[in-house]
């Protein structure tokens, strides 16, 4: 297979996993095309890989998905790194004006005018032998890849946005984090900025321990904490299996099987020396600051209008939230997120700096708040 796609400029790809409980995917099946032929390669049977690594590695030829993160994460393990020349259709949808999550199925209906059915997506792709449905429904899955693309490509081009959609597919791929520091995984629990640097040192404790027991253990996350129970847990620090059975959504299951590693991670973060203790967590942004989050996509709203990229691709929300806050915390001097170093920067960055030259004062006086919140709940 790896023979007579070597040459290809691009390929189809896709893949199916199981990940019910477990932490990482299952991978189950691998489907590759070139627009002739459809291929179903078995992970489960197959042990070495080493022919097909280099094809995925390398950024020729290009790899046609459609909303492909996790087969990405799939493929990651297999390959021990992220595969190269990702080129993926939902991207390429959304720059079309078809929103930012449009599924495979509804792409093919309204860009090349072909139906599939989806009611092998959710079966058993671990067992064997697949059923004739499940291959048939897997190679389907590529054979009409190329035409897709093929079709959204063109309109991309005509529209002068393909460079743009490349790089945005590359962005979301270098955006992927599949291992994230696990230290610093409690700055993201829901309410964590209420806790004091205590706490936040028994809320670091046990996530750290749920991240790397989980992904020893290939098992949720939540299997072992709910995330619901986390803030709970870092305030009340119970002591014993009684005041551990009191924490919000604590499940018997979880009672049954981790109580006493619970209890240990709380205990052992409780004696740690106030200089290990985490710095306290600024306050999220004031109300008022929606006014300059509206503003800025107003600034967006007459480059989509001018470029033809849709608002919603062209300012994200995890990306200005990210802009903002870096002003708010570090000043002009602050770096700008990864999203605005291509081609945002170039295009909408001009826009939205005038936006935030206006609102300085304001960012300033939320630095401040946000400082002054900080010291005193310290």
């Amino acid at each position: 297979m790896v023979a007579q796609l070597a040459g290809r400029e691009s390929i189809a790809l896709d893949t199916e996993f199981m990940r019910v409980d477990t932490f990482h995917p299952r991978i189950a099946l691998i489907q590759i095309g070139d627009g002739d032929t459809e291929y179903l390669v078995d992970p489960v049977t197959i042990t070495d890989f080493s022919p097909l690594l280099p094809l995925l590695r390398e950024p020729s030829p290009r790899k046609m998905l459609h909303a492909c993160s996790e087969d990405i994460e799939v493929l990651s393990r297999l390959l021990g790194g992220k595969p190269q020349g990702i080129l993926d259709t939902q991207i390429g949808t959304a720059f079309l004006g078809q929103g930012l999550q449009v599924g495979y199925q509804k792409a093919l209906q309204e860009n090349i005018n072909v139906e599939i059915r989806k009611d092998e997506s959710r079966s058993d792709w671990l067992q064997r032998p697949l059923s004739p449905g499940q291959v048939a429904y897997a190679a389907l899955d590529v054979k009409f890849l190329p035409a897709l693309f093929e079709r959204v490509q063109g309109e991309l081009m005509a529209r002068g946005l393909l460079a743009w959609f490349e790089a945005d597919c590359q962005l979301m791929v270098d955006e992927l984090d599949f291992a994230p520091d696990a230290s610093l995984l409690y700055r993201d629990a829901n309410n964590a900025w209420r806790l004091r640097r205590q706490e936040l040192a028994v809320l670091r404790a046990l996530m750290v321990w749920r991240d790397e027991s989980a992904r020893r253990r290939d098992l949720p996350r939540t299997f072992l904490i709910r995330n619901a129970s986390l803030f709970d847990l870092a305030r009340k620090q119970p002591g014993t299996a009684q005041a551990l059975s009191e924490i919000e959504d604590m499940t018997p299951r979880i009672l049954r099987k981790e109580a006493d590693a619970i209890l240990a991670v709380i205990a052992e973060a409780r004696r740690l020396p106030e200089d290990s203790w985490p710095a306290r967590l600024p306050t999220p942004l004031p109300r008022e600051s929606r006014d300059l989050f509206d503003d800025l996509r107003k600034a967006a709203r007459a480059v989509a209008t001018r470029t033809g990229v849709p608002e919603e691709v062209l300012l994200r929300k995890r990306h200005v939230e990210a802009l903002v806050l870096g002003r708010v915390d570090l000043g002009r001097e602050a770096p700008l997120p990864r999203a605005f170093l291509g081609w945002r920067g170039e295009v909408l960055l001009p826009a939205l700096e005038p936006v935030l030259a206006a609102a300085q004062s304001d960012l300033e006086a939320w630095a401040t708040e946000r400082r002054r919140a900080v010291e005193v709940r310290s």
